[in-house]
């Protein structure tokens, strides 16, 4: 949201608006010098609903497969930076599944090593690839990025159950922000929730504020996805039959070794094609 005239930093900002229009439109010959921080939006004041006094911007951050919370933490520093540290809360989560390295797996590298610190590393979920013909020897990478093997997703409604308590219990959150298979993670809550009748305060009456009105309001604002990938286990496939509504900024690139395999589906789609007005 654009701040109004007069206010805290508004004149930054509509000057680098008007420069860049100027580009834009063929008025100016070069672009504007890149600033080493853009100037900030400010947004609407965010209040806590029980006291009504102001509060910070609450964020939810999920980390991503044989991971834990201390490398997501880490690979947020940039994103927290530009936000600002007394501008928003930060909550990181990691799943519950103990993880155990698989040939064909990505390889855990040495910064992430160091960073966890000895921590055990996580999981989401556990799954299972059934290839077509039988099991083979092949590398656990080449069996996922193989379209004819089938991938089993197990105890995903435990999953998805724990989470969603926890989001009522611990929240509001007004960001979900979510890093690879923590971003599948994030998909099936949110196909989930559509499909159960909105509630909230039934069980959770000391969180009023999270009551939902319809099966596409979800219990936090909106969704930042870094290098998301889509759902694999056809059995979740209905949970996207109709696009979502829900917010979602979707940010990824080629460089990433899973590139290809996001862009294919597998009989799904990309997983950006979940919601209706992406931004990607």
């Amino acid at each position: 949201q654009l701040p109004s005239a007069g206010a805290p930093g508004s004149r930054a900002i509509y000057e680098r608006i008007a420069l860049e229009m100027r580009y834009r439109c063929g008025l100016e010959a070069a672009a504007p010098p890149r600033p080493p921080w853009p100037p900030r939006p400010t947004s609407m004041l965010l209040k806590d609903l029980n006291t009504m006094a102001p509060r910070k911007l609450r964020v939810l951050a999920l980390c991503g497969g044989h991971s834990c919370k201390a490398v997501i933490k880490f690979q947020t520093t940039q994103l927290r930076n530009a936000l600002g540290k007394d501008l928003a809360d930060w909550t990181y989560i990691e799943g519950t599944k103990d993880w155990t390295f698989l040939p064909g797996e990505p390889t855990v590298s040495d910064m992430e090593a160091k960073i966890a610190a000895g921590a055990q590393l996580k999981n989401w979920y556990m799954d299972t690839c059934h290839e077509q013909g039988g099991k083979t020897d092949r590398l656990n990478r080449d069996k996922q990025f193989d379209p004819s093997t089938v991938v089993e997703y197990h105890d995903v409604q435990g999953v998805l159950h724990h989470w969603k308590d926890f989001i009522l219990r611990e929240g509001p959150f007004d960001v979900l922000v979510a890093f690879s298979q923590g971003c599948i993670l994030a998909h099936l809550l949110i196909g989930h929730l559509r499909r159960e009748e909105p509630a909230g305060r039934e069980r959770f009456p000391e969180r009023w504020h999270h009551a939902r009105h319809s099966r596409e309001d979800m219990p936090w604002r909106c969704s930042l996805f870094f290098c998301g990938l889509h759902i694999r286990d056809r059995d979740f496939f209905h949970f996207f039959d109709t696009k979502s509504r829900h917010p979602t900024v979707h940010v990824f690139g080629r460089a990433d070794e899973y590139y290809d395999y996001a862009r294919d589906g597998f009989g799904s789609t990309p997983q950006e094609e979940y919601y209706v007005d992406p931004l990607v």
